[in-house]
């Protein structure tokens, strides 16, 4: 390859003089890809990280991923940078994306109204959103709009819900 000057796949080894452009102007990557234009954008970018001017990026071991997995569903984000401390948060996020873990999804707010509250629980309870309610009961969009932000609240709209969910709604009185 020194002989020749070209890999066994047919490119261009990399000359010391380009090397001495990577390390001069690394942080210009239009400058270089004017002076280098032989090269690709992918190949300059590469060998920029090679001679260590580039993004560091965290290879994720298996006890690494581990970890990651027992805790990212239900620890604080201030437990999880702690276990990671030299990661990132973005790059932690990423990685859970791309193993495929989520965050346990929070309770839906509380109203203040007892049978708005009822509904909204028991469709965290079934794993629903608010769109599935809205669907299901034929209110338009009415959870997922003002459902927990109206101050006065559609009692014909909650009870679709009621009925969809499978519930009764009714009216207790207080006895004295």
């Amino acid at each position: 390859m020194a002989r020749l000057g070209v890999t066994p796949v047919g490119h261009k080894v990399w000359t010391e003089i380009e090397d001495d452009f990577c390390r001069l102007l690394y942080f210009d990557h239009f400058a270089l890809r004017q002076i280098l234009r032989h090269r690709t954008a992918r190949a300059i970018q590469a060998r920029c990280c090679k001679l260590g001017f580039g993004r560091k990026y965290h290879r994720w071991g298996p006890l690494e991923r581990q970890k990651l997995r027992k805790l990212y569903p239900e620890a604080s984000r201030e437990e999880i940078c702690a276990t990671f401390p030299d990661i990132p948060w973005e790059n932690i996020q990423a990685a859970a994306r791309y193993y495929g873990y989520r965050r346990k999804k929070k309770r839906y707010v509380i109203t203040g109204i007892a049978a708005n509250d009822q509904v909204r629980a028991f469709c965290y309870d079934l794993g629903w959103i608010m769109r599935d309610l809205d669907e299901e009961s034929g209110t338009g969009r009415y959870f997922q709009r003002n459902g927990s932000r109206r101050k006065y609240p559609d009692f014909k709209a909650i009870s679709k819900a009621v009925k969809a969910l499978g519930g009764i709604l009714e009216v207790r009185w207080q006895e004295e």
